[in-house]
């Protein structure tokens, strides 16, 4: 009920202003905790459709590649689409605006590129351990 409820005062938020980045990720982190009919698994898709636009709107909008990226990784079904997730972070470096934000984005791509490596060398397809 208030994820809903907060989804819609977000979306209210982006159509008082629709340049601000940030209402769109609270709108994915709010669709990230929404169980979609019958309990079902939230709505991924859509999640990754707001916070692309949050990245479009402000491409120096750290947040947005930190939480796209964890996302993006988390549903990667093989290693092609988990390098994407390294790429999608060095697009965000390019865009830090304080050593904070180089900080975080950075971090989440060494332990991206680690991921990817171990798996890698493990002779895996997919980040999943099972």
């Amino acid at each position: 009920g208030q994820f809903v409820e907060a989804r819609a005062e977000f979306d209210r938020a982006i159509e008082c202003d629709a340049g601000n980045p940030t209402p769109y990720v609270n709108a994915a982190l709010a669709v990230m905790n929404t169980p979609t009919g019958n309990g079902g698994p939230p709505d991924i898709p859509e999640a990754i459709r707001l916070l692309d636009k949050a990245i479009n709107v402000d491409p120096q909008f750290h947040t947005a590649y930190v939480h796209l990226g964890q996302l993006k990784l988390s549903m990667a079904t093989d290693l092609t689409t988990a390098r994407e997730v390294v790429a999608l972070y060095d697009k965000g470096l390019n865009y830090c605006r304080n050593p904070d934000e180089l900080k975080d984005i950075v971090s989440m791509r060494i332990l991206t590129v680690a991921q990817v490596d171990a798996a890698s060398s493990l002779k895996m397809d997919t980040l999943n351990m099972q």
